[in-house]
C-alpha cells in the first residue's frame, strides 16, 4: 500500500502540476543541515493530500533534525524528464515509472543505493519482485518501490448481470473476452474498449502482448532491438472484435480518463486497467462501489513454455547521482520514512487506513506486497480492520494474477515504444482496411532508432 495521494497515480496518467527546482547549495547543505529535494509534493488543487505530505515533511524533519526536505510538486513527465535530469534541474529523490530504471541506470543518471538498503528495517524481508525493476547488473539495486501494480481486466458488473453472465465469474481468457463483450455491446454501450492514445494504446497493447505468450523487446548482441511484431496476435483479436462484432462501439480515441469515465457512466462493459483504477471510478466519476469489478489480465497462451503473464507497472523511488553521499543517505531516510514504512509497520498502515477511509477514500485495495507474508501479512491485518470496500467484486483478481508471471515494462524506450504502438492500435481499430502485421512494421521502423539511441 503506497501513501494514500499515490493511490490514483498510473504510469502513463500523471503530469506536470508545475515545477520549482528546490536545489541545495552545491555541497547539499542548508542552514547547516543535510538538504535534499524530494519530488512528488501533490499541487495545490489538491490541497488535502499535499496537507498530509507536508505533514509527512515536518514529522521526518524531526524525527530527522540533521535533515532539510525541500519537496516541489513536480510529477513524472516524459517529455520533460529526461531534459530536466540532464540539466542538473531534478530533485535528489525522484519517483519515475518502471519503464525508466533500465536507461537510468545505464546512463549512471541514479545512484547504487544497495549500501543504504541494507541498513533499512526489513532490508532481508524484500520480495525479489518488489525490487527487480530497478535492479541493474551484479544485482545493485538503484531505487526502492513506490506504487507497483499488475493490470487486470475491470469489469462492470450491473452490465455483466444484464447481460446475462455471471459477474462472479468473469473471463478468464481472450476469448471468453470476445463473447462477453458481444452479449454487453448495445447502443450506446461497448462491451469491451481500449485506450488508443497518449502512449496508453502501446501499453494497453504491451500488457495484451504479455498474455499472449509475446514481449515487445528482446536482447540481442548485448542490445534491446523491437519484437513489436509479437503484438499480432492481440492486434487481431482487437480487429475481429471491432469490425467482425461490432462489441467495442463507436469512440476508438480514448484516452485514459475518457475510458474511465464512461466506464463508471455504465458506457463500458470490460477494459483494462488496475486495482487503483477503483480510487477515481469512486472519488473522480462518482461511479457505484457494487459495480466495479475487476479480475486478472486474461490469457491466450498456445502451449508452454510460455508462461501465463501480466504486465508489472508502477512506480520508484530513485537517487540523483549527483547527490553527495551524505544527501544519498537522507534522501534513503526519507524514501523508508514516507514510502516504505506503511509497508512493513502495522502502526503506520493502519494509522493511514484511518485517515484514507476519513477522506473517503478506499481501503483495503489488493496490493502487490513489497515483503515477504511474515512482514506483509501484519500490515494487511491491520488495514483490514478498515476496509470499505466490496471485497468480493476484487476476489477473481487476487485469486488469478497471483498464479501469474509479473513481467516488467518494456526495458528501453518504452514511452518512445508505446507512441509508436498508438498509430498501430487506432489504425486498426478506425480503418477495416488496415492490416495489424502492416501497421506493426511501420510502429517496428518508427521506434527501431530511438530505441538504438537510447542504449
Amino acid at each position: 500500500m503506497a501513501r494514500r495521494w499515490m493511490a490514483g497515480a498510473l504510469v502513463l496518467a500523471v503530469a506536470t502540476a508545475g515545477c520549482s527546482s528546490g536545489k541545495a547549495s552545491q555541497d547539499g547543505t542548508a542552514d547547516g543541515k543535510i538538504a535534499i529535494t524530494v519530488a512528488g509534493m501533490p499541487p495545490t488543487t489538491a490541497a488535502k493530500t499535499r496537507k498530509q505530505f507536508l505533514d509527512a515533511v515536518a514529522a521526518f524533519e524531526k524525527a530527522n533534525p540533521t535533515i532539510k526536505i525541500k519537496p516541489t510538486d513536480t510529477q513524472w513527465d516524459a517529455r520533460t524528464f529526461a531534459t530536466r535530469l540532464a540539466g542538473g534541474n531534478a530533485e535528489t529523490v525522484l519517483t519515475v515509472p518502471l519503464t525508466e530504471p533500465p536507461g537510468l541506470i545505464a546512463r549512471r543518471q541514479v545512484a547504487d543505493l544497495s549500501a543504504e538498503i541494507k541498513g533499512l528495517p526489513y532490508a532481508k524481508d524484500f520480495d525479489p519482485r518488489a525490487l527487480a525493476p530497478a535492479t541493474g547488473p551484479g544485482g545493485a539495486v538503484y531505487g526502492l518501490p513506490v506504487t507497483e501494480y499488475a493490470l487486470g481486466l475491470v469489469y462492470n458488473r450491473a452490465l455483466f448481470t444484464k447481460a446475462g453472465l455471471d459477474p462472479d465469474q468473469p473471463p478468464t481468457t481472450w476469448d471468453e473476452v470476445r463473447t462477453a463483450a458481444k452479449k454487453i455491446a448495445a447502443p450506446g454501450v461497448a462491451g469491451y474498449t481500449q485506450m488508443t492514445v497518449k502512449n496508453t494504446g502501446g501499453w494497453i497493447l504491451t500488457a495484451m502482448t504479455y498474455s499472449f505468450g509475446g514481449r515487445m523487446e528482446k536482447e540481442e548482441g548485448g542490445k534491446y532491438v523491437p519484437t513489436v511484431n509479437d503484438a499480432e496476435q492481440a492486434l487481431t483479436h482487437l480487429a475481429a472484435m471491432r469490425w467482425q462484432d461490432d462489441s467495442m462501439g463507436a469512440n476508438q480515441l480514448r484516452t485514459q480518463q475518457d475510458a474511465e469515465r464512461d466506464f463508471a457512466a455504465g458506457k463500458i462493459g470490460m477494459m483494462i486497467g488496475t486495482v487503483n483504477s477503483y480510487n477515481r471510478y469512486v472519488t473522480l466519476y462518482s461511479g457505484k462501489p457494487d459495480d466495479f469489478g475487476i479480475a486478472a489480465l486474461p490469457q491466450k497462451i498456445a502451449a508452454p513454455p510460455q508462461k501465463k503473464a501480466t504486465l508489472l507497472g508502477g512506480l520508484v523511488a530513485a537517487v540523483n547521482a549527483k547527490a553527495t553521499k551524505e544527501q544519498r543517505a537522507a534522501a534513503v531516510k526519507w524514501i523508508d520514512f514516507y514510502y516504505l514504512k506503511p509497508n512493513y509497520d502495522p502502526a503506520s498502515a493502519e494509522q493511514l487506513a484511518v485517515a484514507n477511509a476519513a477522506d473517503k477514500l478506499a481501503v483495503g485495495l489488493p496490493t502487490l506486497p513489497f515483503y515477504g507474508t511474515a512482514v506483509s501479512d501484519p500490515v494487511n491485518a491491520a488495514i483490514a480492520k478498515h476496509t470499505n470496500i466490496p471485497v468480493r467484486n476484487f476476489a477473481p483478481y487476487v485469486k488469478d494474477t497471483a498464479a501469474l508471471e509479473y513481467v516488467v515494462e518494456p526495458p528501453v524506450a518504452a514511452q518512445d515504444l508505446y507512441g509508436a504502438l498508438d498509430t498501430a492500435v487506432q489504425a486498426v481499430l478506425t480503418r477495416k482496411d488496415a492490416n495489424p502485421r502492416d501497421e506493426l512494421a511501420k510502429a517496428a521502423a518508427r521506434v527501431a532508432p530511438l530505441i538504438e539511441k537510447a542504449q
